[in-house]
């Protein structure tokens, strides 16, 4: 039997600092936890973010995903401009932070299959033969 580890990749920036950008409160540097989400207007707890494994999910609106395909689908760019832009929030580099739904704003709503296309939608994780 073959067992299959995950593997975080290090060079992702910090979800939490993604989320706080977004307006997130947080109580915590590491581990599981519960939050309001912060791409819509909620007044429960429905999002969940692993802060050591880097991911996030919403419940209630399906936004999920690592940190920069969070800013990918958040901002509406491809991968190259989101590391940018996560290096503007991490403060390795200010200028240019965009958070164009900072605001709670209306955001894209989950549509379901996509059909493999884009960041959006499932997380990729390293499971597989």
């Amino acid at each position: 039997m073959q067992v299959m580890v995950t593997r975080i990749d290090n060079d992702l920036p910090p979800i939490k600092d993604i989320l706080e950008h977004y307006g997130a409160s947080l109580r915590s540097t590491h581990g599981q936890i519960n939050l309001r989400c912060p791409f819509h207007s909620d007044s429960h707890q429905s999002g969940t973010a692993n802060l050591d494994k880097n991911i996030f999910i919403c419940f209630a609106c399906g936004v999920q995903g690592n940190s920069l395909q969070l800013i990918c689908q958040q901002e509406g760019v491809d991968i190259r401009e989101a590391k940018r832009i996560a290096e503007g929030i991490a403060g390795k580099s200010s200028p240019q932070v965009r958070g164009k739904y900072s605001s709670g704003g209306s955001l894209p709503r989950k549509s379901g299959n996509n059909g493999g296309s884009g960041a959006s939608g499932v997380i990729r994780r390293g499971y597989g033969a």
